[in-house]
Order: structure tokens, then sequence, then C-alpha cells
């Protein structure tokens, strides 16, 4: 449907337009009437129309002076004057501005004026299809250029520079010219990528769309050459100089990485980080800049926030083995879901987060300990009724593998937990007494000492003989036997997590006797400890 603008301060004559002409089945509507220019143009600027049909002689602005303005802002506006003026000096105004036709109002005709509408809606479509002929061919020129840039920078960096003379002209061919400067490499890191993509129809499309608005941005005296790497990276060198100057204590470079930041939030709806590079003063060295660039790039950033600009150095990181807080850290996320305390959650996970961000582990070590952590309280849960996750083991261990930050496994590790508390409450549902409830999440809570019948009914302030006879009508257990059988539990995740002797977990499960708990551990599992613990290892193996 084209949008058609009246504008003419003869009241009647608008009228007969808009009254007279068949609008619809010309495939047209008209956006609006005015009586002068000036009115015309303030709505223009909030709607451009397709076709533009105007008197010259109005108040506050006239009709050339409105043509002359909109075609500013639209270029491809198709005009038609409509005016009592038959003088030669308004027709060759109206021929300096590209108007399509001039009417006489004096001579005017519907069907002359159906004819002409249809006649620039003809010539719109027509335009409209070359522009789109354009476009398509701009578009597989700079996928051509694309590609030959992927193609040649694929050489570069995965095929030995057998011939350096032909790499040199492969690279002056791309733009890319070290008698002239050197280039400092910097990669472009897509934030949470596999999130962002989804939004488009395709990798290639998301990725092209990326390309074009830095390359929007970098347009200059100095070309800033753009290499594709791989999905969530994007390559670009920027010639030395350029990165030297300053503006207003800013280094060019900054300025310009920023400004692509931001402009990629705005349109594209997506937050970069860029890691930047050593300069390199010819192919060989380039290479080996980019290569340790991709190296280190990813890691550097797994401690920093989104949209950061930073210097790919090597990080000095920790040398503690952070498994020595593994138990601590997965009792306390077990206690939160048993618990359900879902307001301590954040505040233990970031606990954690400063913890490790202040130790400086190794990044590689941190998503394989938050993977263990996930997976065991998975594993924990699993057992339970109605137990759902967003994560299947296979899902997780890609996902935390593949995490880009701290914050995005923080991120995973909170969805994990939260999604045992509706667990825990379908758990404590299936007993129908509070009381039972209360009694199993006592025994959960002092796990590590000797916990009593007489000490839980005294807690509830029931009967202790009335306490037994209930817990096992409600459970199918006895209140030892259900105790018994969470203590076990809890020794085989400490045999799995640690490397404790059969005292230490005798005494950390509140057992007195050695002899007694490895009596009761071989009847829950058949194993003594240590066969047990040779059993898990030969099963990992």
């Amino acid at each position: 449907m084209l949008n058609i603008m009246l504008v003419d301060d003869d009241f009647p004559v608008l009228e007969y337009l808009l009254q007279a002409v068949p609008w619809c089945s010309l495939g047209m509507q008209v956006q609006g009437c005015y009586e002068n220019g000036l009115k015309a143009l303030a709505a223009a600027e909030e709607q451009l129309p397709d076709i533009l049909i105007t008197d010259i002689g109005m108040p506050h602005m006239n009709g050339l002076e409105l043509i002359q303005k909109m075609k500013e802002l639209q270029p491809r506006l198709k005009v038609a004057i409509l005016s009592c003026h038959n003088e030669f000096s308004y027709a060759q105004q109206a021929v300096r501005l590209q108007v399509d036709d001039y009417i006489l109002k004096e001579t005017i005709e519907i069907e002359s004026v159906v004819a002409l509408l249809q006649k620039l809606a003809a010539q719109l479509k027509e335009m409209d299809k070359e522009s789109g002929r354009i476009n398509r061919l701009q578009q597989m020129k700079n996928e051509s250029a694309y590609l030959l840039m992927d193609k040649f920078m694929n050489a570069l960096l995965y095929h030995p520079p057998l011939f350096p003379e032909r790499l040199a002209e492969q690279a002056k061919d791309n733009g890319i010219d070290f008698s002239r400067t050197a280039y400092i490499p910097v990669v472009c890191i897509i934030d949470r990528y596999e999130e962002a993509k989804k939004r488009f129809v395709s990798a290639d499309n998301f990725t092209f769309a990326i390309g074009n608005v830095i390359e929007e941005l970098t347009q200059g005296p100095e070309k800033v050459a753009i290499f594709r790497h791989s999905s969530g990276k994007v390559i670009l060198l920027f010639p030395a100089d350029y990165m030297k100057h300053r503006h207003y204590g800013v280094y060019e470079r900054e300025q310009m990485l920023g400004n692509i930041q931001r402009a990629l939030t705005k349109f594209l709806r997506i937050h970069v980080s860029f890691v930047i590079g050593d300069k390199a003063n010819d192919e060989v060295m380039l290479r080996e800049s980019i290569l340790r660039l991709l190296a280190h790039a990813v890691e550097a950033r797994f401690y920093s926030k989104p949209g950061v600009l930073i210097c790919t150095r090597p990080a000095q990181y920790s040398s503690e083995d952070l498994y020595i807080h593994y138990a601590t850290a997965l009792n306390q996320f077990i206690q939160i879901a048993i618990e359900q305390a879902a307001d301590r959650v954040d505040a233990v996970i970031s606990c954690w987060a400063d913890f490790i961000a202040g130790k400086l582990y190794e990044p590689k070590t941190v998503r394989e300990w938050f993977l263990k952590i996930m997976m065991d309280l998975q594993l924990k849960f699993k057992s339970l009724q109605h137990f759902r996750s967003d994560y299947t083991l296979e899902v997780l261990h890609q996902s935390v593998l593949n995490a880009e930050s701290l914050d995005q496994l923080l991120e995973m590790v909170a969805s994990v937990l939260n999604s045992t508390f509706p667990v825990m409450d379908k758990v404590y549902m299936q007993n129908q007494r509070k009381e039972i409830t209360d009694a199993q999440l006592y025994v959960m809570r002092a796990i590590s000492r000797r916990v009593t019948q007489e000490e839980v009914a005294d807690y509830l302030h029931l009967n202790p003989s009335y306490f037994s006879r209930l817990f096992k009508k409600e459970t199918g257990e006895t209140f030892v036997e259900f105790t018994t059988r969470t203590k076990m539990e809890k020794a085989k995740e400490l045999i799995d997590q640690t490397a404790s002797t059969v005292e230490e977990l005798a005494e950390k499960l509140g057992y007195d006797n050695k002899s007694y708990f490895l009596k009761c551990f071989k009847a829950f599992t058949g194993f003594t400890p240590s066969e047990y613990a040779r059993k898990q290892r030969s099963n990992q193996i």
C-alpha cells in the first residue's frame, strides 16, 4: 500500500481529490491532507510518503520549498504539482527539482489524475526492483570480499608460509600492505554467541550483519581489515599508525572499539568484548601474533565483565588446588537445596565467585570444578520423584565447558539449585505429616553428630513411642533406618569427594565407634569404604 500526501490551501480541491480518486483500488492510501507546506513537512518527518501531490502558492512554505526539503528526506519521492500557475519560471524550478508531472487545476480531470498515479506507482515499483538488484549485487560483492579475506587468513594461519612473496601479494589484494604500516590484531568476541545468533535466520547472516556494522564504523583513510575467524569471533587488523593517535587523551583504537560496542548493542542488541594483540611488522609476525591472540583471548576475558577492552597477556594463575574446597562448596549447595533456602542462593554463589576470582584459579580448572558440583547436585536429586532439570548431563557438560565467563558459570549453578526447590517441595508433600518432614530435615542438618530418636521427639514435642510409630507409618522405615541410610549416603559422597580415612569418615558422621561405622557401611553398600573407593575409581577410568 503506497502512502500519498495531499497539500493545498484550497480545501475544496483537497476534498474533491480525497473523495473522487479510487485510492483503495489503486493500492494507495492518503496518509494526510495539509493546507500548507510547513505542516506537511512536519508530518513527513514522522512518516515519509511515497507520492506527494502539492500546490505551489501556499502560506508559511510554498510547494517548491516543500518539494526540495522532502526530496532531501526521501530521494525516491515521486511528486506531482497541482497548481493554477503555468508560468515558465515555475516549470523551470519544477524541472530542477525533478518533479514528475505538472497539472493545472483549470484542466484537472479525475481520469488523468488516476492515470498519473498509476504511472508513478509503476515507476516506484521499478525503482524498488532496481534498488533490490543493486543491494543484492552489493551484498554479493561484500560476501566475495569477505570470502577472499577468509581464504587469505586461513592460508596465513593454518598453512606453513612456504611462499612469502605470494602471501605478501595476497595480503595486498586484501588491503594489508606491510610496506606502508605495521598492523595490530584485535579479536572481537561476541558475548553469549549461541544465545545471540538464535535471533537471526542463520549463523552466516548473523556474522555478515556484525561485519557490516564494523565495516561502516571503521571506514576512513586507513583501512581496517575484517576477518571472520570462527563462530563468535571476528578479527580486526588495525594499521599501527591508526592505533597511536590520541583523541582527547584516548587512543583512537579505544575510541573506535567503544563506538563499535555501542553500535552493535544499539542495532543488533548484542554485546562484544575486545582483546588486543601484539603489533606485527610482516606476514609471519602477523601469523604468530594472531595465533597467540586466539590462544589467550577466550581465557583472558573469563574473569572480566561483558564489553571489556583488554590486552592479552598470559595470566599468572593460582597454583593452589581448588578441589580442597570442593566438599565445603557442595555441602553448602546441598544444604540450600534441602532447606529450600532460595534467599541464600545469590549470597553463597557470590561468596564463591569472589573467592575464586580473588585466588585467580585457571579457568579450565574452574569450569571442571563447577561441572562436578552441578553433576553431583543433579545426581543427588535424580532418584527423587518428579525431578526435572534444565540441563541433561550431556548438555550440562557441554554448556559448562563452553562457558565464556565466571558469571555464566554461576548462572548455571543458580539454575541447577533453583531446579531442586520444586523437587523438594514434592518430596516433602509426599509425607502427610509436617512432623515427619521436620524430623527428616533435623537429621540432615545434624548429619555430623549422633542424633537419637528421643532427641528428635523432644524437638517435635511428641512422645518418643508415638513418634516412632508415626515415622514408620508415614515413611515405611524406622527412624534408625532413615538416619543410618542418610549417613551412609553422605559417607559415599565424602569418599567420592575427599581422601578421608575411615576414622575421619566416622568422626564426620557422628560415629564414636569406627567398627560400628564399618559394619553399617558394609551392610548398606556391600563393600568396605576402601573397596567402595577402588570400585568408584575403576568406574571412572
